[in-house]
């Protein structure tokens, strides 16, 4: 498949955008409230998960424990099914070989998990039904990061995500603005919530079932290296080994790891690996949080978190509107990479001293200009650095196995900082040291 040499149009761009926003809001909004609320609910009646995580007869985890576990076991449905629907995106054939049936089978199947998330009378039942949520969330994550490295030119991507970075946290402030507006009727929540998830689909699927992406072009084309244009095989063939990327034995990697054969697209899955980890780590218990440390009762809580998300979500609209035209007109992603791993770093630092609401709401605001620095130009950075042209959908699936897989970690290591090793204090202490060795792996990346 050759890359595009122009942009989709604005309505295109738009409907990218908002099955964005759906994706995030089904994601974020029921990890922030529902599920968290639903974990505190099933572990005071004594209802957890049992002998399946090792709980005796009539004992019960700790909400802080349950929460963990259910994290854990969606973050490990995500990590798998990510790269693999990925792949079968790519490669299916006759209904299914569109990028909109991933999308609108997976938020549909997602959705429904959503709706059902509080008729979970059991840690089990919670657990169950939020990895089959995050099945279908990755499904449709597939096809729409498979569509945008599709149609979009790769000097045109800061841009595209910086305009994704606008729509991605408001995902996450409406569902959580929605959820706490709700309760205490959860079961209402949780459906408008799925309903949102498949409604905000709607004009991403309509628009692309058009034209769809994977018919634009037939051709095949040769890794771009950082900061080249598309590399024809006679002029790849003629290149010196110093000039080669960096491949290892193609013997050595699955065909659904192959990607990591490549030096930098490698390199930028570490880093993006531990960047998520420490970010992850900050916000598994931010409800428990503004509980726990700063004194808050329940209803004041949930009134804070939406604030704080609101700021989180304002700040990093505005920097993912700037940083991703700008990485554009600069033709270098790096620096606004690095400026977003500092700013975040420092955001986490204003947490691990914070005793007040006040300054973790400036923890919030900081955190999403960076990340909003971060995500817009690290994201055009790694389309950029896509081995294959004709395997979008199963590369991006396997770099988007780095959140994933930090989203795995992050329950249990989050668990132990704030039940033994020295609580919240320990906990957002990991989470700048995390985010600042981030950005050693891509020391070696040149642009």
């Amino acid at each position: 498949m050759v890359p595009p040499r122009r942009p989709p149009p604005p309505a295109w761009v738009g409907s990218m955008a908002m099955a964005q926003l759906a994706l995030w809001l089904g994601l974020y909004a029921p990890l922030k409230t529902l599920v968290p609320l639903l974990a505190a609910q099933i572990a005071a009646g004594g209802a957890g998960l049992g002998p399946v995580v090792g709980f005796g007869p009539g004992l019960s985890p700790s909400k802080e424990a349950l929460l963990a576990a259910v994290t854990l076991a969606g973050s490990l449905v995500a990590v798998v099914a990510t790269p693999l629907a990925g792949s079968l995106c790519d490669r299916s054939r006759g209904r299914w070989e569109q990028r909109s049936t991933w999308v609108g089978a997976g938020s549909l199947g997602a959705a429904l998990a959503i709706g059902l998330l509080p008729q979970a009378r059991s840690g089990l039942a919670l657990l169950l039904l939020w990895g089959l949520a995050n099945l279908g969330l990755a499904a449709c994550l597939a096809g729409l990061h498979g569509s945008a490295a599709d149609r979009v030119p790769m000097g045109e991507q800061g841009s595209l995500w910086g305009w994704v970075g606008l729509a991605q946290p408001l995902g996450l402030v409406l569902g959580v603005g929605l959820c706490s507006l709700l309760l205490p009727q959860l079961q209402l929540a949780a459906w408008v919530l799925a309903v949102l998830l498949v409604a905000a689909n709607g004009p991403y699927l309509a628009l692309e079932r058009r034209q769809p992406a994977k018919t634009l072009a037939q051709a095949r084309f040769e890794i771009q290296p950082l900061g080249q244009g598309t590399i024809s095989p006679s002029q790849a063939a003629a290149r010196s080994p110093s000039q080669s990327p960096r491949l290892t034995s193609p013997q050595r990697w699955p065909l659904a790891l192959a990607a990591f054969r490549h030096g930098p697209f490698a390199r930028l899955w570490i880093s993006r690996f531990l960047l998520y980890l420490g970010w992850s780590i900050s916000t598994v218990y931010l409800l428990y949080f503004l509980e726990d440390r700063l004194g808050l009762a329940q209803a004041r809580a949930l009134e804070a978190l939406t604030l704080l998300l609101a700021l989180y979500a304002g700040a990093t609209a505005l920097a993912s509107a700037l940083a991703g035209p700008l990485s554009d007109r600069l033709g270098r992603r790096l620096p606004l990479v690095w400026v977003g791993t500092g700013g975040m770093a420092l955001a986490c630092a204003l947490m691990l001293i914070s005793q007040s609401l006040p300054l973790a709401l400036v923890g919030a605001s900081l955190l999403g200009l960076a990340y909003g620095t971060y995500g817009a130009s690290h994201q055009a950075l790694v389309v950029e650095q896509l081995p294959s042209g004709e395997h979008h959908g199963r590369d991006l699936g396997l770099f988007n196995g780095a959140n994933s897989a930090a989203m795995v970690v992050s329950p249990v290591l989050a668990w132990a900082l704030v039940s033994g090793l020295g609580g919240y204090g320990s906990l957002f202490l990991a989470a700048t040291l995390l985010i600042l060795i981030s950005a050693l792996p891509l020391l070696r990346l040149g642009e």
